[in-house]
């Protein structure tokens, strides 16, 4: 004879949840990007529409079109390096990247790429379409002048009601983190980069 199996009724989602949240995940550890990841993994399965919005990112992060392929919104790209070409190039040839000086070093075409992408996400945020925002990387968008404290603030506060809203990276500030309802952080005990061993494709990006 089987055992009984208990089910319980799924509730409607977006009648549970009027009030859509502020979290922050921030720290020098590693895993803030892969819980957001998560978050919006998690969003996607029980069928809300989300979003997730890189910046400072040049579309080469492994997560992109996993995250695509399951329905989720991704505004990606919003890094230029002159060698931009060649890392893709790199990227199908070897399977993995190594990036450059460039990669990080901030020019005039990352000032507008950052405003563009913060401009959508501002719209995603506000316009009711959306039940989960990541803005992922933000806070180093915040640390290289390219997006203000007040922007991000005025962004937390001009939400539909039922946004979810996820921000991460580095150096959160403490007006945002009082701004916010979950307050992570993700602090590094170790690390290989720290033995030379660099960003290995599909672990850590």
């Amino acid at each position: 004879m089987g055992k009984d199996v208990i089910t319980f009724p799924m509730p409607n989602l977006f009648m549970a949840r009027k009030t859509g949240l502020v979290h922050v995940l921030t720290g020098d550890g590693n895993g803030k990007t892969t819980s957001a990841i998560g978050i919006a993994v998690r969003a996607a399965g029980r069928g809300m529409n989300a979003a997730f919005v890189q910046f400072l990112k040049g579309g080469l992060s492994s997560e992109v079109a996993v995250l695509e392929k399951i329905g989720i919104t991704v505004v990606s790209r919003t890094k230029h390096c002159p060698r931009q070409r060649e890392h893709e190039a790199e990227l199908k040839g070897k399977g993995h990247v190594t990036f450059c000086r460039d990669c990080f070093a901030i020019n005039g075409m990352d000032r507008l790429l950052v405003s563009a992408a913060f401009e959508k996400a501002k719209r995603m945020c506000s316009g009711g379409g959306y039940g989960l925002v990541v803005l992922d990387e933000i806070f180093w968008a915040m640390k290289e002048g390219l997006v203000g404290e007040s922007d991000v603030l005025a962004l937390i506060n001009s939400r539909a009601p039922g946004c979810e809203l996820v921000l991460t990276g580095r150096g959160a500030t403490r007006a945002i983190e009082e701004a916010a309802d979950y307050v992570t952080y993700v602090n590094k005990g170790k690390h290989p980069f720290d033995t030379g061993i660099i960003s290995r494709c599909g672990i850590d990006y």
